[in-house]
């Protein structure tokens, strides 16, 4: 009995002993297959410094991860992130659907614009590092959460270098699959906060439907208080024009129902100086042709401003398709005149567009077509009838 019981004590100890060995080697297991998943050839390759696995809840994550492009001699890395957490979302599962949760804790992206070596830009277009994703976990994602996440564009071949960036997003996205099975056309949500450069706030608001083929959402974006010197460098460079001083408020509505869309955005300057003869001539030598261009840029910021308000501001409808939407220019003169010398304009979202109005847009798009293609029938047919 007692040689029994001795026995028996060591196969538990041994099969305890061997689960903890699998349990300590795991992590590094899983970390050796992503880090060899990161490496595989297209276009992107990656790294991941530590595995920590939560078997106890479904989730594991990854520790400092990097996404790099190949074949460049980018200075930034393309994605990377303090944290990811990957995680089955539980509350989903108590409803029947299998479907996964992210947590981003301090994502970055950084887009390149290198003017003396295109092998340095780095845009981002091709899908190859967001298949990455799917490759570390296969759920489809329903509920997504970005803490302290970066967005930076930078360019190190201007003078001085442009290096601008949204900072501290922080942003949440809900019911992406339709977790929870809403019947309505807009079943997801989107919001996010972000800073902008030194000085600025940015707001999104957004509801939209990921399982269109096309894009089906309405979203509201608000900034405020943006510093407009923050973009100085960025304006030097791609503007004829730069700006010393001065803010940015600016709103936007827009709806899309499968591409279709309806909308207006509303930047309103306040406080602008866009020509200063120190800054531009002293200290920046800007030649005359420059100065020129510069100081009538001054004088018709000077000639719209609301006086009272110290702010220059327009409303510019949207319409059309999502890849090639229209903006029509007498509103948005029309816009500006009225801001200049009759009511000062309020840079707050308005609440004025919805999703049936990108829907009535698509409708009568539709129907405009089909007329279009019901007279060039008609013509055809007029053509080939003998006489």
């Amino acid at each position: 009995m007692g040689k029994r019981t001795k026995r028996t004590t060591w196969c538990i100890v041994t099969v305890i002993a061997v689960l903890l060995l699998i349990r300590f080697s795991l992590p590094y297991g899983a970390q050796w297959y992503i880090n060899r998943t990161l490496e595989a050839p297209g276009g992107y390759s990656g790294h991941v410094g530590d595995v920590d696995l939560m078997l106890w809840r479904g989730a594991y994550s990854l520790e400092d991860i990097t996404i790099i492009q190949d074949g460049g001699s980018t200075e930034r890395p393309l994605f990377k992130a303090q944290e990811i957490e990957f995680s089955l979302l539980w509350s989903a599962l108590m409803d029947g659907a299998i479907v996964g949760d992210i947590l981003l804790t301090a994502p970055e992206i950084n887009f390149i614009d290198s003017q003396k070596d295109d092998s340095k830009d780095q845009t981002g277009e091709s899908e190859n590092w967001l298949n990455l994703a799917d490759q570390l976990f296969p759920l489809k994602v329903d509920h997504l959460q970005i803490i302290r996440g970066k967005i930076a564009f930078y360019n190190p071949d201007s003078v001085p270098p442009i290096d601008l960036a949204v900072h501290d997003i922080n942003g949440e996205a809900r019911n992406l699959v339709n977790s929870r099975d809403l019947s309505k056309n807009l079943v997801a949500t989107f919001d996010a906060s972000a800073q902008t450069a030194k000085q600025g706030t940015l707001t999104i608001a957004a509801s939209l439907n990921p399982s269109t083929k096309k894009p089906t959402f309405d979203m509201d974006v608000q900034a405020n208080d943006v510093a407009l010197v923050n973009f100085e460098n960025l304006l030097d460079t791609y503007a004829p024009f730069d700006l010393e001083a001065g803010t940015l408020e600016l709103a936007l509505e827009i709806a899309s129902d499968d591409g279709y869309v309806e909308g207006y955005i509303k930047p309103i300057l306040k406080d602008v100086t866009v020509f200063s003869w120190k800054g531009d001539i002293e200290e920046d030598n800007d030649g005359f042709f420059e100065g020129m261009v510069e100081m009538a840029s001054a004088f018709i910021t000077e000639l719209f401003e609301n006086q009272s308000k110290d702010q220059i501001a327009t409303r510019i409808p949207i319409e059309g398709q999502l890849n090639e939407p229209e903006t029509a220019l007498l509103p948005a003169i029309g816009a500006v005149l009225k801001n200049a010398f009759i009511a000062a304009m309020k840079g707050d979202v308005e609440k004025s567009i919805e999703l049936k109005d990108a829907t009535r847009q698509k409708q009568e798009a539709k129907q405009d077509a089909a007329e279009d293609n019901d007279t060039e029938n008609n013509t055809i047919r007029g053509e080939q009838t003998p006489f």
